[in-house]
C-alpha cells in the first residue's frame, strides 16, 4: 500500500513538476519575444526621429524667417536697408504675406504603433509620455496655429488684391528688387488697416513658433531616451 502512495505521489509531484517549468518557460518565452519587439520598435521610432529632425531643421528655417520678416516690415524704425538684408527677393516677401507654411512631419510608423495597438509593447513609460506630448499636445498646437495663420493669410492676399495688386503680381519675382522692399514697407507704414491684418498673421506665427519650439524639444527629449537605451545603439 506504501509503495502505491509512493508511487502515486511521486507521479503527481513529476507532474507539477513539470508543468510549473512548462509555465516558467512559456513566460520566459514571452518575455523574449517581447523585448525583442520592444528593441525592434523603438529602433524604428529612433529612425523616425532622425528623419523628423531634417524636417525640423527646414521648417524652423521658414517658420523663423517669415516671423522675421513680417516682424520687420511691421517696424515703423526700421529703415528699407535693414530689411532688405533679411530679404532681398519679392517671392520671399511673397512667401511670408500671401502665404502660410504648413506643418507635417514624416510620422507613419508612429501612427501605425497607435493604430495597430502595438504602443503597449514599449517599455518605458517616460518614452511613451514624451511621444504623446509630442506627437498630440504639442503638434496639435502648431497645427491650430497653422490654421489661424491661413485664416489671416487669406486676409493679406485679398486687401493686396484690392488695394495694391501690382506689389501682389510681383512677388514671384526670384530677382533681388530694393525697389519692391520700399514699395512694400511704406505700403505698410501707410496703412494701419493692412497693419492690423499683419498684426493677425504674426500672432498665429509666433504660437505656430511657440509650438514647434515645444514640439522641437519633446523631439530632442525622445532622441535622449532612446539612445540611452544601451540595447539599441549596440
Amino acid at each position: 500500500m506504501n509503495k502505491i502512495v509512493y508511487k502515486y505521489f511521486f507521479e503527481f509531484i513529476v507532474i507539477v513538476f513539470g508543468i510549473t517549468i512548462s509555465f516558467y518557460l512559456e513566460d520566459y518565452r514571452q518575455k523574449e519575444e517581447m523585448k525583442t519587439l520592444s528593441l525592434a520598435l523603438k529602433k524604428n521610432l529612433l529612425n523616425e526621429i532622425y528623419e523628423i529632425e531634417k524636417y525640423l531643421e527646414e521648417r524652423e528655417i521658414a517658420f523663423k524667417g517669415d516671423q522675421k520678416l513680417l516682424l520687420a516690415l511691421q517696424d515703423e524704425n526700421l529703415k528699407v536697408d535693414s530689411i532688405f538684408k533679411i530679404q532681398d527677393k519679392p517671392y520671399l516677401y511673397g512667401a511670408a504675406l500671401f502665404n502660410y507654411r504648413g506643418f507635417g512631419p514624416p510620422v507613419a510608423f508612429y501612427n501605425s504603433l497607435v493604430n495597430d495597438g502595438k504602443i503597449r509593447y514599449l517599455e518605458s513609460s517616460d518614452l511613451k509620455k514624451e511621444l504623446d506630448l509630442m506627437h498630440n499636445v504639442h503638434y496639435s498646437y502648431v497645427k491650430s496655429n497653422v490654421q489661424d495663420e491661413a485664416i489671416a493669410q487669406r486676409k493679406v492676399m485679398d486687401y493686396f488684391q484690392i488695394n495694391y495688386p501690382r506689389l501682389f503680381i510681383l512677388s514671384d519675382s526670384d530677382k533681388p528688387n530694393k525697389t519692391y522692399a520700399k514699395k512694400i514697407k511704406n505700403a505698410i507704414d501707410n496703412d494701419v488697416t493692412l497693419r492690423a491684418i499683419l498684426y493677425q498673421k504674426s500672432l498665429a506665427i509666433q504660437q505656430k513658433v511657440v509650438g514647434f519650439d515645444r514640439y522641437k524639444k519633446s523631439l530632442i527629449e525622445l532622441k535622449k531616451l532612446l539612445l540611452g537605451d544601451s540595447e539599441i545603439i549596440n
